[in-house]
């Protein structure tokens, strides 16, 4: 059994993003039965956010571009025999390990792959990532390492693909990033008061980063025709980023502006309440996401979704269950116009929910770890 885990992330909250959720998710679960460090980078808040956590933090400091050398510096002043299992969480992770670690420090580690940033350091490398070295060193880490991890079996294929040796694809093993039903659950709140929102209005909910790919566009398009035809709708926007101007412009350019409310990054907490408090999520992402996390948030507080039928999103909506894939717009129109989410049960939404419960999921990785110190352990009795 492994005792002692150390958690290597160059993402970790406050830092927004899906790598430094995962970390911080399996920090707390795993932390609650048993040893876990994280070392991450010394950013304002990390240590503040870590109090009354089941787990400890160790902060480096940075400097840009050379990063990863203060992470391996301090990697090796680590006695890294103390620890039974080593997480890499993201790519820095596994950069700065790699320049740092022995084979067999290597041996008893996990690397986790969450996007397809690895395939582009390991099959079209950059002038600055060939300089850098990184693409060596991450190859180094994913044969060297006992474990690769992806966050779907969409992922793991995309992974598996990329690297196209049959060791890879036989250690890669999935653990789907998780939901954790302690911040994400139907909330009383109701927000339409605080919008001003009709009654009879549905309201539609979506929360990303606002970049174009997400799929704002289409979104707008849709929108807009249903309300030219009559259809009562209320949408509201949640998140930031460098495509907000264009769509806020769109927007109103089309006239929608009076039934479009911008509510910009919101906590988890905050965003709970909306996921709530609205008659359904909805997100036409363009890219090939690794998973569908977002949506599996707002079906934890017990709302339906409609996705774009792509990627790793196939694997969080159970088409007709717990909300519906689309491939085109007019697919995505029909369905809101028809209001066929209505006729979602509630209870099937909530319920599909339960095998992404992180505590679901961090079972599953804490399987992994103790197969891997068991495995360890026999070896070194071998020897």
């Amino acid at each position: 059994m492994a005792d002692k885990v150390l958690l290597i992330t160059e993402e970790f909250p406050p830092c927004v993003g899906g790598a430094g959720s995962v970390a911080f998710q399996n920090a707390r679960e795993l932390g609650r039965r048993i040893e876990v460090s994280v070392l991450t980078r010394r950013r304002k808040g990390t240590r503040e956010l870590a109090i009354g956590e089941p787990f400890s933090v160790r902060l480096v400091q940075t400097a840009p571009k050379v990063w990863a050398f203060p992470f391996a510096l301090k990697l090796r002043q680590l006695d890294l025999s103390f620890y039974d299992i080593i997480i890499l969480n993201d790519i820095g992770a596994a950069y700065a390990a790699a320049l740092a670690l022995t084979d067999e420090e290597l041996e008893k580690s996990i690397v986790y792959t969450h996007g397809a940033e690895s395939e582009q350091i390991l099959s079209s490398p950059t002038l600055r990532h060939r300089i850098s070295g990184i693409s060596f060193l991450y190859w180094r880490a994913i044969q060297k390492c006992n474990c690769i991890i992806a966050v779907s079996e969409f992922r793991k294929g995309q992974f598996v693909d990329t690297v196209g040796i049959d060791s890879i694809d036989q250690k890669t093993s999935v653990v789907y990033s998780g939901v954790d039903r302690s911040t994400f659950y139907p909330d009383s709140a109701n927000i339409r008061g605080r919008h001003d929102i009709a009654g009879h209005t549905d309201i539609l909910l979506s929360a990303s980063r606002l970049v174009e790919r997400k799929g704002y566009a289409d979104m707008l398009e849709v929108f807009t025709e249903l309300h030219r035809a009559g259809y009562s709708f209320h949408w509201i926007v949640a998140g930031d980023g460098p495509y907000r101007n264009t769509l806020l412009r769109n927007v109103e350019q089309a006239g929608m502006s009076p039934w479009v409310t911008w509510v910009g990054e919101l906590s988890k907490d905050v965003l709970r309440t909306y996921y709530s408090s609205v008659d359904l999520f909805w997100l036409l992402s363009e890219f090939q996401e690794a998973f569908g996390l977002v949506y599996l948030e707002a079906n934890a507080c017990g709302t339906p979704v409609i996705g774009r039928e792509l990627g790793g999103v196939s694997e969080a909506i159970d088409d007709g269950v717990n909300g519906f894939l689309v491939t085109n717009q007019a697919e995505c129109k029909k369905i809101l116009a028809k209001r066929y989410y209505r006729k979602i049960k509630r209870k099937d939404v909530l319920d599909w929910t339960n095998t992404f419960d992180v505590k679901a999921t961090v079972h599953r990785l804490r399987t992994i770890i103790n197969e891997m110190a068991t495995s360890t352990e026999f070896s070194e009795k071998d020897i």
